[in-house]
């Protein structure tokens, strides 16, 4: 059975390309910004990966997307990264591992405010 979520990593998002990427798709997207030295970088990912298969069920795509702050330093001025792991839906933003439940929660509000 084919995955309706998509996941992609080290892919880069900025202020410059944000626009553009956000209308790929018809999916959501959950950026989470990783970095090879972060103790909770890979629980955040799995959690928001937890969130779009969830989604999935409901026939709702979410596209999680990974960038390595490492691979792409652009980032960390261009989004005003402060520590990491930070998740990013639409303009809002969770800094430090979340639950499950907040990203979901952040999913909600982006979808019910119609923001991308």
């Amino acid at each position: 059975m084919e995955s309706k979520y998509m996941i992609q990593k080290n892919k880069v998002v900025t202020r410059a390309n944000q626009q553009s990427i956000s209308s790929e798709s018809d999916s959501l997207k959950i950026n989470v910004f990783t970095s090879s030295s972060c103790t909770f970088c890979n629980d955040a990912l799995t959690a928001a990966k937890k969130v779009a298969k969830k989604f999935h069920h409901f026939d709702f795509p979410i596209e999680v997307i990974e960038t390595s702050v490492e691979e792409q330093p652009e980032i960390i001025e261009a989004l005003n990264v402060v520590a990491l792991p930070l998740i990013r839906i639409g303009g809002a933003q969770i800094i430090g591992l979340p639950t499950v439940e907040e990203i979901e929660l952040m999913l909600h509000r982006n979808v019910v405010s119609g923001k991308d």
